[in-house]
């Protein structure tokens, strides 16, 4: 089908202001059209609390959403989109705001470093160091970290897949449960024909240069999650891909052989949305389904207050 109206108003108003496709952008251009696009944050939370965690490599910046004072809540670490070339902390703002509060969860958004100028594993390793700070319990943090989920959008479901295999792998505490939005499982164009201005099959090889530059890195499963041999022991998983998605096909695939493989599964497939599409609260009422049903999945696999309250 093609997109529904509603999404086509979004693509419209994107093309309005987009001189040349993001492909053709410089990295520079990607990020200012990017940032411009980032919705102001108005929601107003108990508490927005910025700081460095240590790593090797000289600190990874983190923005914690604290919806009360409440100590005991879980945590969610969020990995936002962009290719893993462009994005911030400043793009989910006001997402994760609504996100923490309509979930009962304290939220750890992640700033991992920025491809070409550190491309991989730079963006993973810095998704791991917050990881394993998560997994001393901060006091800073002040929250449950027996009960983490990991979610993403795009870059940042692929980053989320293969964090959670890289954890298993090293025989390290996993999350109790993982999200992804469409990120893609492999480095792979499965369907070309399901593309838009917010995903082409151009764009997508246009950020994996910038990304993996190394073609051989791209069939490893740190970067082509759905690549690796063993899909078993991983988290419950909630999975929301778009039809208009040109790397759609290799992620349900990717769904379909972890439920095949014993991992609980839920896999859900917008019909008439495209890619970077569940996130836009405002212009599209399949986001917010897609935020409702989230929020269901991880009060229900954190068990937070939220699950109580249904």
């Amino acid at each position: 089908m093609p997109l529904a109206v509603e999404a086509q108003r979004v693509i419209d108003d994107v093309a309005s202001r987009m001189r040349v496709p993001m492909y053709e952008m410089s990295v520079e251009e990607l990020r200012a059209a990017y940032s411009a696009r980032a919705v102001p944050a108005t929601t107003v939370i108990h508490e927005v609390l910025d700081l460095t965690v240590p790593s090797g490599t000289g600190g990874v910046p983190v923005r914690i959403y604290r919806p009360s004072a409440d100590t005991s809540l879980p945590v969610v670490m969020w990995l936002h989109s962009g290719g893993c070339v462009i994005g911030g902390l400043d793009q989910n703002d006001e997402y994760l705001r609504k996100l923490s509060a309509a979930a009962s969860v304290v939220i750890v958004s992640v700033d991992y470093r920025l491809a070409p100028e550190h491309p991989h594993p730079a963006a993973l390793d810095d998704c791991r160091a917050v990881w394993e700070w998560l997994e001393g319990a901060p006091g800073e943090l002040a929250a449950d970290v027996d009960r983490v989920a990991v979610a993403g959008e795009s870059a940042g479901g692929t980053l989320t897949f293969a964090l959670t295999q890289q954890l298993r792998d090293g025989g390290r505490p996993l999350p109790t449960a993982q999200v992804s939005f469409y990120g893609a499982a492999e480095m792979r164009v499965s369907n070309p024909d399901e593309a838009s201005l917010l995903s082409s099959p151009e764009d997508c090889h246009r950020f994996w240069d910038l990304y993996a530059p190394d073609v051989r890195s791209r069939l490893h499963p740190d970067v082509s999650p759905g690549l690796a041999a063993d899909v078993t022991g991983l988290p419950p998983t909630f999975i929301v891909t778009a039809e208009v998605d040109p790397t759609r096909d290799a992620t349900e695939d990717y769904a379909r052989r972890m439920a095949a493989s014993g991992v609980q599964v839920e896999l859900d497939r917008y019909d008439g949305m495209m890619h970077g599409f569940a996130t836009l609260l405002t212009a599209l009422p399949q986001a917010r389904r897609v935020f409702d049903r989230t929020v269901r999945f991880l009060s229900g696999s954190l068990g937070s207050p939220a699950a109580t309250q249904e």
